[in-house]
């Protein structure tokens, strides 16, 4: 697999921890894009860094283009091209959505010309581990102060009305449910994908310098995860602490054992003071483990009925899909993201996008149960939200892919 590295300098890590933070704060998912610049000029500006990234990378290598663009990997990109334009062509279904899909997985491809997956989840969980810290600080403390008129914060509404202090790295609710963390997202339960995401590259696709390093990482991750307070998110998390817990063989460790018997106490006896004086925490736990379920919340009917909903959009379609209005709005809140691929794309590009986040999990080194159940948990993650149009949905998958189809679409060009 040809690559077209950049030099290996300090300077030029920084800055592209930097790009990504701000591709970041650009994505379709977060307050920056909805509710602060703007829809369209945040993707204007998006795909502007990415048309300034290929810039940069096309005028380091004039000498290579010929090489570049006879590589194999725009036979990926070909291929997943077809995959999604085809059907919107069939259908005539002229929407911009399918090509922002598009500029998602380009720039993934784009990114493995120079960059391995594993660099860009280290700068990704750099990033993300600094913003969830701040976003902790943020929530609990630095609201204090304009909460009591200590500090003048600038405040803006998001698409619903919900008032937020703008904190510059973390964006607060001021009054809507405060104590839940939404990091830059548009809502707790998009920013518990991010997260977990960061989670299951810390232990499964980085090699870091030393175990402090990755600890320190999972421990404010984790702590951002449970300030979400997201039900879906804390499922999650305590599956995926069981999966490293037993795939990593950490209950040989005292020190762990001692954490897993410890940790659980003290949380008993903080939810049980909760529960004794009805404070705020209570009411947030009861309402994310029992009132969404046994009162039938919005946020739990709606899931199940886009589950069933979705389904059957596809198999009435299943070669080229349905068009993306009628899918979206086939009910008032459309968060698989999973079927609604298969429901708009069909079988092929549906197909693909399973195959690209296999590409990404399966090890064959690893457990079978192992591999099957990090997919599971990440499945379970990004199905709880739409997340079909932002970046950073398609960016660890799709490099994964990239990296293990060019390999052997080289070796089939070599025997041509």
């Amino acid at each position: 697999m040809t690559d077209y590295r950049f030099p290996e300098r300090k300077a030029g890590k920084a800055a592209f921890v930097l790009y990504l933070a701000a591709m970041l704060f650009l994505a379709r998912d977060t307050l920056t894009t909805s509710s602060i610049l703007g829809f369209y000029p945040a993707q204007i500006t998006m795909l502007a860094l990415m048309a300034l990234g290929a810039g940069v990378f096309l005028f380091r290598n004039r000498k290579q283009w010929r090489g570049i663009l006879t590589n194999c990997r725009v036979t990926v990109l070909l291929i997943w091209s077809a995959a999604l334009l085809f059907p919107m062509v069939v259908k005539r279904d002229w929407q911009l959505m399918y090509f922002s899909i598009l500029a998602g997985i380009f720039f993934a491809v784009f990114l493995t010309y120079f960059l391995t997956t594993e660099e860009v989840a280290k700068g990704y969980v750099l990033v993300l581990t600094g913003l969830g810290a701040y976003s902790i600080l943020a929530t609990y403390f630095l609201r204090l102060l304009p909460d009591n008129g200590l500090l003048a914060v600038p405040v803006f509404e998001n698409s619903s009305g919900v008032e937020f202090y703008n904190f510059g790295l973390a964006y607060v609710s001021v009054d809507y449910v405060k104590n839940r963390n939404f990091g830059i997202f548009r809502e707790p339960g998009v920013y518990q994908y991010f997260l977990l995401m960061g989670l299951y590259l810390t232990h499964y696709r980085i090699r870091w310098e030393t175990p402090r390093q990755m600890w320190l990482t999972t421990l404010i991750l984790a702590a951002a995860m449970v300030t979400t307070l997201a039900t879906g998110g804390m499922v999650e998390l305590a599956l995926l602490a069981l999966v490293v817990f037993l795939d990593k063989k950490l209950y040989r460790s005292r020190a762990v054992r001692l954490l897993v018997l410890a940790a659980p106490a003290a949380a008993g006896v903080v939810i049980w003071i909760s529960v004794q004086r009805k404070n705020t925490l209570y009411w947030e736990l009861y309402d994310m483990l029992i009132g969404k379920f046994v009162y039938g919340a919005d946020s739990v009917s709606e899931r199940t009925e886009a589950v069933f909903v979705s389904l059957k959009l596809f198999l009435d379609s299943p070669l080229f899909g349905q068009t993306i209005g009628d899918t979206l709005h086939a009910v008032a809140n459309n968060t698989v993201s999973t079927l609604i691929l298969f429901a708009i794309f069909g079988v092929a590009g549906g197909a693909l996008h399973l195959v690209s986040w296999v590409a990404l999990v399966w090890n064959r080194q690893e457990k079978l149960w192992v591999n099957l159940a990090l997919l599971g948990i990440l499945f379970v993650s990004f199905n709880t939200q739409n997340l079909t149009a932002d970046v950073f949905f398609w960016l660890f998958p799709v490099m994964a892919l990239t990296e293990r189809a060019v390999p052997v679409l080289e070796q089939k060009k070599g025997r041509g």
